[in-house]
């Protein structure tokens, strides 16, 4: 896999993960979404958020976190549901997982359906926001 491929994989899979984890750290208590089951259903990645710990969102625990999410599954997705699974700082988790799955994986391995309404606001920028293509010309010219 070429060095363009892994460093647009990064980036916008860890764009990807912070919006899919926002979500859930942000949202009601015990809202979960049709997308990811809740837990005890039987189909979560790990044992869910009971397993997660209070610091998740701290550099170690969080970047312990991602690397067992990108180790014990076999694919981006499975990677960032998993992450996301633990609980905790679930955007800033399933960000760093994000990233380093799309990095191993690249970026034919993140879903159409989670880079197609991909926007992220510029803080200090006013109302600019970059979309899919102005992140992957991003990409490019980090990769140069």
């Amino acid at each position: 896999m070429r060095w363009a491929e892994r460093t647009a994989g990064a980036v916008i899979g860890s764009a990807v993960g912070d919006a899919l984890g926002a979500p859930f750290e942000f949202g009601p208590a015990g809202a979960f979404s049709a997308r990811f089951p809740a837990p005890g259903a039987g189909e979560e990645m790990c044992g869910g958020p009971g397993q997660a710990t209070e610091f998740n969102g701290a550099v170690w625990p969080c970047l312990g976190s991602a690397v067992w999410a990108l180790r014990t599954t076999g694919g981006y997705e499975e990677a960032v549901r998993a992450a996301i699974d633990l609980g905790g700082d679930t955007d800033t988790v399933a960000a760093v997982t994000g990233g380093l799955a799309g990095a191993y994986y690249g970026l034919d391995a993140i879903p159409a359906r989670w880079t197609a309404p991909l926007h992220v606001p510029l803080p200090g920028f006013g109302d600019r926001v970059l979309k899919l293509p102005q992140l992957l010309a991003l990409t490019h010219r980090l990769a140069a």
